[in-house]
């Protein structure tokens, strides 16, 4: 690999990161945070800035020499960077709200990963001796828009953005799209890596767009809408209320976020095709279709185990569980664990049994192949349920030729062992994650294992301690950076982070 190429890159990389968060003085400013918040905001911004600058220009190629870049150097950009991307991220909330180290770097992970897992509660105690006593109410507004803009960006991709706009990643951007695209498969619309990435981003910025125009209308304020947006179309999961969505306690806005939540979990290929015409394509892809009766099927199956119980909302309330009310709460949780948003509006770890086993096997599934969504995708789930078919049928005609479609393309064997590797090391590392994080922390398994494939899949919320309405504040600093590689290792799609630990790796 090599390094130089990849820190050059990097290095432009930590000085969008930069931009970004600069974008975030006006919003500060606007919502009339300290002036205290708003020259810290700036500073923060900077300091990515000016770092990723003299470190890009010292990295830069000798005269008569461009860099080249291959599959090793993508691995090791999209890794790297979004590691970068945190480490720089996160010093918003050590300078201006005192977090720990570990605590901000965690927050940050979780946003650039969407995977919501928070550890802002109402006892959070920082490292200035200040208790935090209304949760999110006592961070500065600049700060909660530039968390939930770390979601935003990490949804579609801080290096499928880079793509779109920085003219040198085309080289070797093939190796950068596939390592950072989730999916067991990375569809390209156009034969140029950088119009790919502007085309994604552009339906990306859309949809974004028109949720929150559907939630401001709705009486959502401009920032809350913007906010909420970012974390449902990233599938995200940070909200600017302590109690999540919940606490607006509205059908409208409850529906509008469903919508968009289910929309997130697509392909996105597929909505591109959607504007250009061509609507029916959704129900052409097979991978959609079984997203889409697996979501009728968990809403329908959940809505009737709730029907007449008590449901707590995650403010507190309690609600009849009428067939209306029972809809409305099962629609909304399952579009947001299956997605792997993680948005709340009623305490699910209450609901019973059978509901909250079938949202943990949601988690595993997560969202479609090429969607922001995390999880283990449906293709690959849907491509195991006809392999295993197929080797049931084989039991009776033990000659016959496996001939496994998926969209009437017949798979190879090369897929098809892909996607059976993908699932044994998903399931080996949410076995390993939960057996580590129940010893960190001495919690029960419960805790462990939802924690563990909440991060893995990049849900957000588990059940008991890190159910709907807790956070990880509890937990130790060494279970917060283990749970951290989980989340970096489930928005790379494991084989990106996992290839870096072997010493073929490294030799030239």
């Amino acid at each position: 690999m090599n390094i130089r190429a990849v820190a050059h890159v990097i290095s432009a990389l930590v000085i969008i990161i930069g931009f970004f968060i600069l974008s975030c003085v006006p919003v500060s400013w606007l919502m009339k945070d300290s002036m205290n918040v708003i020259v810290m905001l700036a500073i923060n911004a900077i300091i990515p800035i000016v770092a990723g600058t003299i470190s890009f220009y010292m990295t830069k190629a000798r005269r008569g020499e461009r860099y080249k870049f291959g599959v090793r150097e993508g691995f090791g950009i999209v890794t790297f960077g979004w590691i970068a991307a945190a480490a720089f991220g996160c010093l918003p909330f050590i300078f201006i709200s005192n977090f720990q180290w570990h605590d901000a770097f965690f927050e940050t992970m979780s946003g650039f990963t969407t995977t919501g897992s928070s550890v802002i509660d109402n006892n959070l105690i920082l490292m200035g001796g200040k208790m935090l006593t209304n949760g999110l109410d006592d961070i500065p507004r600049g700060l909660i828009y530039w968390r939930s803009l770390t979601h935003w960006l990490g949804g579609m991709g801080i290096v499928v953005l880079s793509l779109a706009i920085l003219p040198f990643l085309k080289i070797g951007g093939q190796q950068l799209y596939n390592a950072e695209v989730p999916g067991f498969s990375s569809d390209q619309l156009t034969p140029r890596i950088a119009n790919s990435a502007k085309i994604l981003w552009g339906v990306y910025v859309l949809l974004t767009a028109a949720e929150a125009f559907l939630l401001w209308f709705g009486g959502m304020s401009l920032f809350d809408s913007l906010c909420t947006s970012y974390g449902t179309l990233a599938t995200g999961g940070f909200s600017t209320l302590q109690s999540s969505i919940g606490g607006y306690d509205s059908v409208y806005f409850d529906s509008i976020i469903t919508i968009f939540m289910f929309l997130a979990g697509c392909n996105f290929v597929l909505h591109f095709r959607a504007l250009r015409g061509k609507p029916l394509f959704y129900f052409k892809d097979e991978e959609f279709v079984f997203y889409l009766l697996l979501t009728i099927i968990a809403t329908v199956t959940i809505t009737i185990s709730l029907l007449g119980t008590s449901i707590e909302t995650t403010d507190g309330r309690i609600v009849e569980g009428t067939v209306f009310n029972s809809i409305r709460y099962a629609a909304f949780q399952v579009a947001s664990i299956f997605t792997t948003t993680g948005f709340c509006t009623a305490n699910f770890d209450l609901w019973p049994t059978f509901s909250t086993f079938l949202l943990v096997c949601l988690m595993f599934i997560g969202g479609c192949g090429g969607s922001t969504g995390g999880g283990m995708k449906n293709s690959r789930v849907l491509l195991l349920l006809k392999y295993s078919t197929s080797q049931v049928k084989r039991c009776l005609f033990p000659h016959s030729i496996s001939n496994i479609r998926l969209n009437k393309e017949r798979m190879g064997a090369q897929t098809l062992h892909k996607v059976l590797s993908f699932f044994f090391l998903f399931i080996m590392l949410f076995v390993i994650f939960s057996l580590l994080t129940a010893t960190l922390c001495n919690t029960d398994i419960v805790t462990a294992a939802t924690a563990s494939v909440a991060c893995l899949g990049n849900i957000g919320p588990g059940l008991s301690k890190v159910g709907a309405t807790c956070t990880y504040s509890w937990m130790t600093p060494s279970a917060k950076m283990l749970l951290t590689l989980a989340m970096l290792l489930g928005r790379l799609e494991l084989y990106t982070v996992l290839v870096l630990i072997l010493p073929s790796f490294w030799r030239k």
